[in-house]
């Protein structure tokens, strides 16, 4: 997470923030960037998964991936969950394990987002 504890939104909730790790590093959104590098896949989840540049916040994300060469897919409500368990299991161990970053929610100010993510995530088979 940014070193202020903050995103988009704001502050970031202590329930959510006593689970992560401050970054110390400069330039534009560092903690992505870090985020980006650590993990084996990002899943950019936004309100529709064929615009995701629309968002400023997303085509940070977008950029970073392309850069570092990380696998991504961009999902939405509609997004079939088999085709998104398939391409998580797919996915390569980084350090050890299968990393696999979540974003977009908050980044794009979507209000149901973060239900799509959870559902995602508990499709994959990740517990927190």
């Amino acid at each position: 997470m940014p070193l202020d504890r903050r995103d988009e939104l704001g502050p970031i909730p202590a329930d959510v923030a006593q689970l992560l790790t401050p970054c110390f590093d400069r330039g534009p959104r560092p903690a992505v960037r870090a985020n980006i590098t650590l993990a084996s896949g990002v899943l950019l989840v936004v309100p529709e998964s064929g615009t995701p540049e629309k968002f400023t916040a997303m085509s940070a994300v977008m950029q970073g991936i392309r850069s570092a060469r990380v696998p991504s897919m961009v999902v939405d409500g509609k997004t079939n969950l088999d085709d998104v368990v398939r391409w998580a299991r797919q996915l390569p161990e980084t350090s050890g394990s299968t990393r696999l970053m979540v974003t977009g929610p908050r980044g794009t100010r979507w209000p149901d987002g973060e239900t799509v993510s959870r559902r995602l995530v508990a499709a994959i088979g990740i517990t927190q």
